[in-house]
């Protein structure tokens, strides 16, 4: 089948209840799947959606969190070290290195090493996650997370706080594959979607013939791939996907379409 009138949606979770909103509602950065007019989400993609929900709502809970390389960018009212950035504000990039076995942190960056106050004061130390704040050896920071890939920290012992600094992991799963149609033609499923990411290495193409059934891999097909046809297939119907990969792992699967074969 092939939907049309496609209408973007972000999950926002509450307690005890999840409400599917139209994009543009909410000012939120949102996750990037696409759902059609009339789909029926299936448990497996609702489960991810879920997943990344909690973690964000969750913030962070254990230094294990934190673990890697992350590109943090530093804004600040203080021009030593820093680069403009506008009136009144300057800026300075660098790579914070979290290691949570011995939990400690390093950071590199360029200018002087006192500029700004992350990659200041913060050129090495130690720390450890208590619920939400990044403690560490210079101060506690509030530490909110704003997806399950970049958060955001303040100086808590700062009145008013002299910057904040937001950090994205630099080695991630791809953005998830998007707009996946699927189009029945006697035995083969002609399948297109569309490519978000630019760092996958393929995309698992797969599918189920139960709703509570196991995925089968029919291929993994080489990146930038935005098609492939299912071929010789038995009568029933067809449960597909399409799930981004890369060495760092797989993305969300995209959404999930179905076809009858006759």
């Amino acid at each position: 089948m092939k939907f049309t009138q496609k209408t973007k949606y972000f999950i926002f979770g509450a307690i005890a209840t999840a409400v599917l909103v139209p994009l543009g509602t909410y000012a939120v950065k949102t996750i990037p799947v696409t759902f059609a007019e009339g789909d029926v989400v299936s448990a497996s993609v609702m489960n991810a959606l879920m997943s990344r929900i909690n973690e964000v709502q969750q913030g962070f809970t254990s230094v294990t969190d934190l673990d890697g390389a992350w590109s943090c960018t530093t804004y600040s009212r203080s021009s030593d070290g820093c680069s403009s950035a506008g009136t009144l504000l300057y800026s300075k990039t660098g790579t914070m290195t979290f290691t949570s076995s011995s939990k400690s942190f390093s950071y590199t960056g360029t200018g002087d090493p006192r500029g700004c106050f992350v990659g200041g004061y913060l050129t090495t130390g130690n720390y450890d996650i208590q619920s939400g704040y990044l403690v560490t050896d210079y101060g506690v920071y509030e530490a909110r997370r704003k997806s399950p890939t970049e958060f955001l920290w303040t100086l808590t012992n700062s009145m008013p706080p002299s910057g904040y600094t937001v950090c994205t992991k630099t080695a991630t799963a791809p953005s998830p594959a998007d707009v996946l149609t699927a189009t029945v033609s006697g035995t083969s499923v002609a399948l297109t979607w569309t490519d978000q990411s630019t760092d996958e290495t393929g995309f698992k193409v797969q599918y189920k013939t139960s709703a509570k059934g196991s995925w089968t891999t029919a291929t993994t097909t080489a990146a930038n791939t935005t098609s492939y046809t299912l071929n010789s297939l038995t009568a029933g119907t067809y449960w597909i996907r399409v799930v981004a990969k890369n060495t760092n792992g797989d993305s969300m699967s995209s959404s999930e379409v179905q076809a009858v074969v006759q």
